[in-house]
């Protein structure tokens, strides 16, 4: 792997603001760059891996989803569900104009429209997963519920499996291989989104009163995710073994999308690895939680990060960790 072209990740910092939008193109694209390593400190530094002529391009494609994701949790608890939803709509349109070449000139993602627009002339990026990512908001926002597990998986394909079938255009060696890659990048994808409702369960209750995990597993067990979190206390036998059970969920995933790794560009693959190998070790941070994922959200500090990518010992870890 060119562990050699990895930097650290630079300290956290306040979100950048967005340059005016007749900024030189040198200081938007320094925007871009800080808004994704901002945003997202695990996925920015896999990124670091994948050649450079993409590094620019998933940024922006990642920004359109952050921009999706921000929409339907801190912007709806701003303005309300309701006006969320039809900030939705407006966004679905101006995805529609922008794959059209048309991208709306003003307004606050005009610098999003404009190089989505740019990038999409570029690599034809799938409109579908596109527009899947605003159902995943509309899911939310609406307050549909996971009852179960094909609930759960569901709801990852549109807010993450949809990202892993966005990301093909620039990660395999010609558009016919896409297809043919479409599941195992729906599997990462799904298996990352799982990662990370495991990672958050506590901080979905408390700022948006939002559970992910499947409903009917939970009442099977007798367990209330909302008296788990406001009750404090030490974490049930049960549930730890629930969170368990979706953590071989999600594993069973990552690896079904990486036997499709092989199949990627040659210069692509140190990336996915990366990204699969750096965001699957969350689960073991939950795992040495003791399974508290209410009241703390699992990390994996950048010594740990680099660690996974020389040399995988993930299973040895989990094998000490596992209750």
């Amino acid at each position: 792997m060119e562990v050699s072209r990895f930097l650290p990740s630079p300290p956290r910092f306040v979100a950048p603001e967005a340059p005016p939008a007749d900024a030189p193109r040198r200081q938007q694209d320094r925007y871009l760059r800080q808004a994704f390593r901002h945003h997202s400190r695990t996925f920015s530094l896999a990124t670091r891996l994948l050649p450079l002529r993409v590094q620019l391009p998933v940024a922006v494609l990642y920004l359109y989803c952050r921009t999706v994701d921000t929409l339907a949790d801190e912007r709806a608890a701003v303005i309300g569900a309701d006006a969320a939803l039809a900030e939705v709509d407006a966004l679905d349109e101006a995805l529609q104009a922008t794959l059209a070449g048309r991208p709306p000139a003003t307004g606050p993602h005009a610098l999003l429209w404009q190089r989505l627009a740019e990038v999409h002339a570029a690599y034809d990026l799938p409109a579908f997963p596109l527009r899947q990512l605003l159902d995943g908001a509309r899911w939310d926002l609406t307050g549909r519920t996971v009852g179960t597990r094909a609930d759960l998986l569901a709801y990852a394909d549109l807010v993450a499996g949809s990202v892993g079938a966005a990301m093909l255009p620039f990660l395999v060696r010609d558009r016919a291989d896409a297809a043919s890659l479409d599941a195992p990048a729906r599997a990462m994808g799904n298996a990352m989104q799982i990662t990370n409702i495991l990672r958050d369960v506590g901080e979905d209750w408390r700022d948006l009163r939002r559970v992910y995990l499947p409903g009917e597993d939970l009442a099977r067990l007798g367990l209330d995710v909302g008296r788990l979190v406001d009750g404090g206390g030490a974490i049930p036998d049960a549930y730890a073994n629930l969170v368990e059970s979706l953590m071989r969920d999600a594993e069973a995933l990552y690896d079904e999308g990486g036997r499709g790794i092989g199949a990627l560009r040659r210069r692509a693959r140190a990336g996915i690895t990366g990204a699969a190998r750096m965001y699957r070790e969350f689960l073991n941070g939950v795992r040495a939680n003791g399974y508290d994922n209410l009241s703390q959200r699992a990390a994996v500090p950048l010594p740990r990060k680099l660690r996974v990518l020389v040399a995988d010992d993930y299973g040895r870890r989990r094998a000490r960790l596992v209750r």
